[in-house]
């Protein structure tokens, strides 16, 4: 559970080249292993009861000491590291208070991991720390033995102790679940990244005191209410303080000074403190907030302190060999400092390698976030006074900012910053007040992060947040069920580079799973009749049809046994706890849970096929074999390859029942009758295709199947050819193909049978308007009929054809309406394509979209109309002309 000393594997090569060096004493190379070491056991004096600002005076007294043992015979690192935790477990008493850390709810953001930390540190000394040692450090009984110089039987009794205390307490059944309680503390903890100032293991020794107030506070994500430390009086400026800051031109160096090239001096330095000290000055009056407010927030203090450090005589002296690298962290510092506004405008004349804007987004995202905690702070203060803004149910923060004079000072001033701070305010969605949120757009013009995959998908969570406060969802639940669908693929695509702003997302994905799946006193799951609201079905269905393996995971059993019982009930609903969904992620980050779900030992094989080889002759034995009974059976196991190819065959030599018998069965699988009856041959793949191909990420899963969708190039892109064939298989490891109508039309050549059946249809339909005559019109059909009638400027019979819900004005509106549309005349046409939509839509219905091309056939001349087609109980009709 724990990070073994030396960190990942980057780190460990590092330390070990540092260690014997740190071993001959040597002062450089001994801060430097130390600091790649100190996490574990700061780590473990806070889970035996330190309390966070002591951690780095712990920290130096148990380096420190064991420096003051070098030179020493270790073997290997090892055995260092067994001496630092003898030494740390002899410093515990020394450091450890009775009280309680006021920043637990920053490290630990679990009520329940809270709680069991809480109950760990009323355990006795002698079965605490091996109870620690064994579950969060990895130690075995006999290293816990060696290290705690005590017999294994002892030790093992101690632990054993300290679980049936834990079980007691905290009224579990059994030890499993106690130790089910100490894994997800133990994750909590290794999210827990203490700094440590290891300059200082050799300079003057210091005071208890003055190094407690020193000492750098724990790297916990900032709160949003950063104000419950600041107060909630005179935040934002009441007036205008003066002209932004201006230095003294007697004490400032050039910015070019601080960014040359070469050697780092004494004015290389003093321009690069007199650029951050103007940065700092002119900021408070930027973000509209008073400097008193502006000193303490934890952004600016933590740049601050970071500044300080970096150019202390000792740590520049570590940069003599690589001055530039030095000169990247005071880049770097630079930023950290600057206002939200400051940092985009900075990105914009710069470049940067992807780790370092993954780097400048955690920055951005945490300082926009204690500042909209001062924003919100000010708002709830304010909202009697603001909810005037109300008054025709409509807002925007521009007609306060017009209309300020109206409202309190502090509220203009805030409305004033809010360029600065890139902060919008909208109106909360359940209340009668207002809240803040990030304002991203200029981000998705910069083609740095557009680029970065990481970072467009967390540019878009950003601008989602805040997804709840402290009671509900900000956002209806079915809309939350796509945000969470988004931030579970964030955490699972970027799981390798987690952070302290990756870790954030972490808690708001489970505290929004939690309001998602259990609702809230205001927005409760079931409805007075005891059925799940048809809110919360929808959304948990979207749940588990856009989503990645732990969402599948958690919800799938859930939605089987509530659709099996009405949306009543379901045993897996009622014994989900807070944490599974994590424990479902983790188990995705180590390449656990796809085994777990159905048809999660399916893999694909990467197979590439040069139509120009191919011949169906190898085809025909396996179909011959299906078409003579179609069972099923006899393509378990058969690549998805085989059967596309099967069904292209079939098409060729068009047999449309073997066809039907490849289609997966799901809602919009017609009958075989109405299959056959609106069958349409389609291109053959042997003869149009150039290559088709598939690879391992062409599957992805939608609840409880998984779909394939083989990458077709074809010879010629004029849209006339049918979209890739998608591939489904359930739970039985065979491969159908999923239901897929086509129709492809050319107009204008020698074959006029397609012209001449609409001139028939639309001639018969307009005059006696009678539905059955389009019963069994297929959806090409009935476009062109469409098409037809706008060009005779047949309004009665376009408003025929169009579905029930769509003729929502009458005649004469809909008239209007299609003289300002630019609807193609029928005669124009070069193509006409219709496509099935092969998502399943709540109704049941079965909907499409139909492409017009009216060039010459190639790519430059195709032009696409969405002209939306929608079956009905009287066959197809068109769908909302808006929608054109």
């Amino acid at each position: 559970m724990n990070i073994p000393l030396g960190g990942g594997a980057g780190t460990v090569m590092k330390a070990g080249e540092l260690f014997e060096r740190a071993l001959l004493g040597e002062k450089t190379a001994y801060e430097k292993w130390s600091l790649l070491n100190h996490e574990p056991i700061a780590r473990f004096g806070y889970q035996n009861g330190i309390t966070a600002p002591r951690l780095q005076k712990f920290l130096l007294d148990v380096f420190r000491q064991l420096h003051s043992q070098l030179p020493a015979d270790y073997r290997d690192e090892q055995e260092a590291e067994t001496a630092l935790y003898k030494i740390a477990v002899s410093h515990l008493p020394v450091h450890c208070t009775k009280e309680q850390g006021s920043d637990d709810k920053q490290i630990l953001r679990f009520e329940e991991d809270r709680e069991i930390h809480l109950l760990i540190q009323e355990l006795d000394e002698e079965v605490r720390i091996p109870l620690v040692l064994f579950y969060f450090h990895n130690k075995s009984i006999d290293e816990l033995g060696n290290l705690l110089e005590l017999p294994s039987h002892p030790v093992d009794n101690s632990i054993k102790e300290a679980i049936v205390t834990l079980q007691e307490k905290m009224h579990l059944q059994n030890r499993e679940q106690v130790e089910k309680r100490l894994e997800f503390l133990g994750a909590s903890y290794s999210r827990f990244t203490p700094s440590f100032n290891e300059e200082e293991l050799f300079a003057e020794q210091e005071t208890e005191t003055s190094i407690e107030k020193a000492a750098i506070e724990p790297k916990a994500p900032v709160q949003k209410r950063t104000v419950a430390v600041i107060g909630l009086s005179s935040l934002f400026l009441l007036g205008v303080i003066g002209a932004s800051f201006a230095m003294n031109d007697d004490n400032v160096e050039t910015t070019a000074a601080a960014v040359e090239n070469g050697e780092i001096n004494k004015a290389t330095v003093k321009a690069w403190k007199a650029e951050y000290k103007k940065i700092k000055e002119s900021s408070p009056e930027r973000l509209g907030i008073t400097p008193k407010v502006y000193e303490k927030l934890e952004f600016v203090q933590r740049a601050d302190e970071k500044f300080e450090k970096t150019l202390k005589k000792s740590n520049i002296k570590k940069f003599e060999d690589d001055p530039e690298a030095l000169r990247e962290q005071v880049a770097k510092l630079m930023l950290a400092i600057e206002t939200p506004k400051g940092m985009l405008e900075a990105l914009d004349q710069t470049t940067m390698e992807e780790s370092e804007t993954a780097e400048f987004m955690q920055s951005f995202a945490l300082k926009t976030k204690e500042l909209m905690g001062l924003a919100d702070a000010v708002l709830l203060e304010h909202e009697d006074a603001l909810s005037n803004a109300f008054s025709h149910g409509e807002f925007s923060a521009e007609s306060i900012r017009v209309h300020k004079e109206k409202y309190p000072k502090e509220v203009g001033a805030l409305v004033d910053s809010l360029n600065e701070s890139m902060l919008f305010i909208q109106p909360h969605p359940t209340e009668k007040r207002f809240l803040t949120r990030r304002n991203m757009e200029l981000f998705y013009s910069n083609q740095l992060y557009m680029q970065d995959i990481f970072g467009y998908q967390y540019i878009a969570l950003l601008e989602g947040e805040p997804y709840f406060d402290g009671e509900d969802l900000l956002l209806p639940v079915e809309e939350m069920a796509f945000h969470l669908t988004q931030i579970e693929r964030y955490l699972v695509d970027a799981a390798k580079n987690s952070n302290e702003a990756f870790d954030e997302f972490e808690e708001i994905f489970y505290q929004a799973f939690w309001l998602t799946l259990k609702g809230s006193e205001a927005n409760p799951v079931f409805g007075s009749d005891g059925v799940v609201k048809e809110n919360y079905q929808e959304a948990w269905n979207n749940l588990i049809s856009d989503a990645a393996n732990p969402l599948v995971f958690v919800m799938l059993p859930i939605i089987e046994e509530m659709e099996a019982s009405g949306w009543r009930k379901s045993a897996h609903y009622d014994a989900l706890a807070y944490p599974d969904i994590s424990t479902a992620l983790k188990m995705e980050q180590n390449g656990e849970l796809a085994a777990k779900l159905p048809n999660g030992d399916v893999k694909i094989k990467p197979a590439f096929v040069d139509m120009k080889d191919f011949s169906y002759d190898q085809t025909k034995k396996l179909y011959s074999k299906f078409a003579a009974n179609h069972d099923k059976s006899i393509l378990k196991d058969v690549p998805p390859l085989d059967v596309l190819f099967m069904y292209h065959y079939a098409n060729k030599i068009k047999d449309s029942e073997t066809m039907w018998h490849l289609l997966a069965e799901d809602k919009l699988k017609p009958s075989i009758k109405e299959y056959k009856k609106e069958w349409k041959q389609q291109p053959d793949i042997a003869e149009e295709a150039l290559w088709v191909e598939v690879y391992g990420d062409s599957l992805y899963r939608r609840k409880d199947e998984l779909y394939l969708e083989p990458m077709i190039n074809y010879q010629t892109e004029n849209g006339r050819m049918p979209p890739s064939t998608v591939l489904v298989t359930k739970r039985d490891h065979i491969w159908l193909v999923k239901n897929q109508m086509y129709e492809a039309y050319s107009l204008g050549g020698k074959e006029k049978e397609y012209e001449n059946l609409i001139a028939s249809l639309y001639q018969a339909f307009s005059a006696e308007q009678e539905e059955a005559l389009l019963e069994s019109a297929s959806p090409g059909e009935i476009a062109g009929v469409f098409l037809k009638a706008a060009e005779e400027e047949d309004y009665t019979t376009m408003y025929a054809l169009l579905e029930e819900p769509a003729k929502t004005i009458s005649l004469e509106s809909f008239r209007h309406q299609v003289v300002t549309l630019d609807i193609p005349d029928f005669s124009s046409l070069k193509n006409l394509i219709f496509t099935l939509d092969m998502y399943e839509y709540e109704d049941d219905q079965r909907r499409g979209h139909v492409q017009l091309d009216f060039g010459s056939g190639s790519p430059e001349s195709y032009e696409f109309y969405d002209f939306g087609i929608v079956e009905t109980a009287k066959g197809w009709r068109m769908s909302d002309m808006n929608a054109y």
